[in-house]
């Protein structure tokens, strides 16, 4: 994985270093390695240990944009007793693995190809026994790629609350409390299909906390949230009143208890359905510590995941910036992980003369106007999954003289922010991150750096 840029400072290029550090140690390969191994005859996983030779055949699932890593990583001895392998992954994102069939679907936005290839996942799935085994591996993006909405609702319109939902500020355990609630396999009802077999799930967290019914919308786990949970997120956040009809009333008649819910905690079918978390966000927390550290540079770790609107965001981080330069400790990083949100207002959206960009790369352009002229700082957001959004750009790094280049550029920042083109400007200045698929996805890494003064006066 290379990661290609064209810094402008010195200290945005530790940035950048340490951005390619953290994401070679949240290798999802590396993270199942280290979970998934088979010895003294036994399939063991964390504490869970499965008979190899009660086992009469196993199925293989992997799902996300970290698919294909996490696949090439299953042992041996477990690929011997495959009766079928799926990879479901990205646009781009697919490479051949042996043994496996591999499938590339829409993301962030599904389509009809997540449709098929969900069916299909869905089709043989069904046909595992009591005595089959289903390892279902899952990282970020597996809910845009295992997609296949319920008859009531159709296609269309789940692919339009989708949309509709992504581009709110709607959290991402609301976003999947309504994903759990239309869908044929998530929220647990991919393990209900693949019962009475065991179920064994290995998931790369992007969420803070590692829930697991928020990874992937929780295909194998049990749903926590009800129907009213889905109305109630649709409602707070203004989405409700876009929400298709087909979904309204479909919500409306399960929270009257006329459908039925998703499955919960002691559902039977669930019964003999294991799952585990083998990395996530902390995993790449402490690797750009370390990386940082390793660099010479004072450390300072968020204690709790970034959350919220990205304009709260960046007052913060500039509030916090000018008080490390004060505290006279020299070069120091603030490190922090978490996927703010944005929301794109909806005549903008509506309009079509939205630009290209994601939430990392939208937060590093408002980061340059409010660090512009100052020399003592630089700042990284960048995606760990190699995409920001809707594009190629992985996020973005930039410091005090970037709206300078920007404006060299003949770019205005206010004009770029106004109409969320950030990939577009950071791209003309050599700003934006491009890495490509990185094998992992394990949420958003930020790194504010200020080169502060020494007791001395002097700029260390």
């Amino acid at each position: 994985m290379t990661v290609t840029h064209m810094g402008k400072s010195a200290l945005s290029e530790e940035l950048v270093e340490i951005y390619r550090d953290a994401l070679e140690a949240a290798h999802a390969g590396k993270a199942v390695e280290s979970r998934l191994q088979v010895s003294s005859g036994a399939i063991r996983a964390g504490r869970r240990a499965i008979a190899l030779d009660r086992v009469e055949r196993v199925g293989v699932v992997a799902i996300g944009k970290a698919a294909p890593a996490m696949a090439e990583a299953v042992p041996d001895a477990i690929k011997e007793k495959m009766s079928f392998g799926l990879i479901l992954t990205k646009d781009g994102y697919a490479r051949p693995v042996e043994g496996f069939e591999v499938r590339e679907a829409g993301h962030p936005v599904p389509d009809r190809r997540s449709w098929r290839a969900t069916d299909e996942v869905i089709e043989a799935v069904s046909e595992l026994a009591d005595e089959d085994l289903l390892l279902v591996l899952v990282s970020g993006g597996a809910s845009a790629l295992l997609f296949s909405p319920i008859p009531e609702v159709g296609f269309q319109d789940a692919v339009d609350i989708n949309q509709a939902m992504i581009t709110s500020s709607m959290t991402i355990e609301q976003i999947n409390s309504v994903r759990s609630h239309i869908s044929r396999v998530k929220g647990g009802r991919l393990a209900a299909i693949a019962a009475p077999a065991s179920v064994l799930t290995l998931a790369l967290s992007d969420v803070w906390g590692d829930k697991l019914p928020s990874i992937g919308s929780g295909p194998t786990v049990a749903d926590p949230t009800r129907f009213k949970d889905a109305i109630t997120g649709l409602k707070k956040h203004h989405v409700w009143d876009e929400t298709p009809e087909s979904i309204r009333e479909f919500l409306e008649a399960g929270n009257r208890g006329e459908v039925p819910e998703s499955p919960k905690p002691g559902d039977p079918r669930l019964s003999r359905a294991f799952a585990a978390v083998v990395g996530g966000p902390r995993t790449l927390l402490r690797a750009a510590a370390r990386s940082a550290r390793a660099k010479g540079l004072r450390v300072r770790c968020a204690t709790r995941p970034i959350d919220g609107p990205i304009d709260d965001l960046v007052e913060k981080y500039i509030a916090r910036a000018g008080s490390m330069v004060r505290s006279g400790t020299g070069r120091e990083v603030f490190v922090a992980v978490g996927e703010p949100t944005v929301a794109i207002p909806k005549e903008l959206r509506k309009s079509g003369k939205i630009g290209e960009g994601g939430r990392s790369q939208h937060l590093c352009l408002l980061m340059a106007k409010a660090m512009a002229s100052d020399d003592h700082m630089a700042f990284l957001s960048a995606g760990t999954d190699g995409t920001d959004g809707p594009n190629t750009g992985a996020g973005g790094v930039v410091d005090g003289h970037t709206v300078a280049q920007l404006e060299a550029a003949n770019i205005k920042i206010d004009d770029a922010i106004a109409r969320y083109d950030s990939f577009t400007a950071l791209g003309k200045v050599g700003l934006r991150i491009d890495t490509g698929p990185t094998d992992t996805n394990v949420t958003d890494l930020h790194l504010l750096a200020v080169e502060g003064k020494t007791s001395s006066g002097r700029k260390k």
